[in-house]
């Protein structure tokens, strides 16, 4: 027995070796590979599993295994499964490998939980997959992982209701029919280089939880399929994902260097500023989504460039700005965008010390009411 997010997992078979999990999947049935209801406390491989399963007379014909050649130059082995493939309920303590093998019937994974990594690499489905209410419960895998690197998926698929507590990656995945993340929870999730066929679709994207995007890609191409969809408030949520991702990215560039010389300094210089304009974006408005951070961010800068002003012309006094009535009167005034100019000009003192605060306030209040402006508009097409 163990508890999950969904509740409580039961389970009636204990595997803690190889020779146990063949023994149990040989006493099933040969029908089905069955392990519904199994709690395998030993490295599981399909791949090795099925290649023994193979010289077992009553799987013989169900299983085929081919020789290849992978993108390095090695052989590999892939196999062919012919029957249908079960894991309902079933726990997986320590890794759990699917790779390279090629299902002809349906599969089914509904509530079963991984404790530890796993992996679907380069395997292809022809049938329906259901992965509803997995536990995917890892929190940190290794790098190299990448669970479901070019799977491809010829009928439908389904994450409804899953949790995935560390980064799920489907980079170059391919899906034929539609993939359901219905109620789905996403700590991370990459989709660099998915490719849907035809016309596949992202069933109940929306009600699924997407707490991080791993780069700027996969929030694109989530704002794009939001945007196809006429979804615009996911349109946004999946921008500001885009946007912080991207952010991400910047900030760890600058901690590399593919160049050197003036080549170096300038894409520095590029970064920091492209890094400037996210951050204003985020503080002034979320990036779109929150139109109250653009009225603080502009009360903010009135409050700040307008004291810093007046400390550069007037110096700073016995008497605090904001109680005293005329320096009131000419923050009220400062705050109008387009008036205001004769208090620089006060007493004829005029220098760059106050010009520059009183003019990037102002360039600044501008901004912000516009990222007010835009906020506010953020259902509209």
């Amino acid at each position: 027995m163990r508890k999950t997010k969904e509740g409580l997992v039961f389970t009636k078979h204990h595997l803690n070796s190889f020779d146990e999990i063949l023994e149990h999947i040989i006493n099933s049935s040969n029908q089905v590979i069955d392990l519904d209801e199994c709690q395998i406390n030993e490295t599981f491989d399909l791949r090795v599993v099925l290649a023994e399963l193979k010289k077992t007379p009553a799987f013989s014909d169900k299983i085929s295994i081919k020789q290849d050649v992978n993108e390095f130059g090695y052989n590999v082995f892939y196999c062919i499964l012919g029957i249908p493939f079960r894991c309902e309920t079933t726990i997986f303590t320590k890794g759990a490998y699917f790779e390279l093998v090629e299902f002809k019937d349906f599969v089914i994974f509904v509530g079963a939980v991984f404790e530890s990594d796993y992996s679907f690499k380069k395997s292809i489905f022809h049938n329906s997959v259901n992965f509803s209410t997995v536990d995917f419960e890892a929190k940190e895998l290794p790098r190299q992982t990448i669970q479901f690197f070019r799977t491809i998926f010829k009928s439908d698929v389904s994450f409804f209701n899953a949790y995935f507590h560390s980064l799920v990656n489907f980079r170059l995945a391919t899906f034929y029919d539609g993939v359901d993340f219905g109620e789905a929870e996403f700590s991370n999730i990459d989709l660099s280089g998915v490719e849907m066929k035809n016309d596949a679709k992202l069933i109940n994207y929306e009600t699924a939880t997407f707490q991080l995007v791993n780069n700027r890609i996969t929030g694109l191409y989530l704002k794009q399929y939001a945007l196809k969809m006429n979804d615009s408030v996911n349109v946004l949520k999946f921008k500001k994902m885009e946007m912080d991702a991207y952010r991400r990215y910047l900030i760890s560039k600058l901690s590399t260097s593919e160049t050197s010389g003036i080549a170096l300094v300038k894409n520095k210089i590029d970064t920091l500023l492209d890094l400037a304009i996210l951050y204003l974006n985020k503080w002034s408005n979320s990036h779109g989504n929150n139109f109250l951070k653009g009225v603080l961010f502009t009360l903010t800068m009135w409050f700040v460039f307008f004291s810093w002003f007046i400390i550069t012309r007037d110096g700073i006094g016995k008497t605090f700005i904001w109680t005293d009535g005329q320096y009131l009167k000419e923050a009220v005034n400062y705050l109008w965008i387009f008036n205001g100019i004769e208090e620089i000009m006060k007493d004829n003192t005029v220098s760059w010390g106050n010009i520059i605060p009183y003019f990037l306030g102002k360039i600044l209040m501008t901004y912000g009411i516009y990222q007010t402006i835009a906020a506010f508009r953020k259902y509209n097409k």
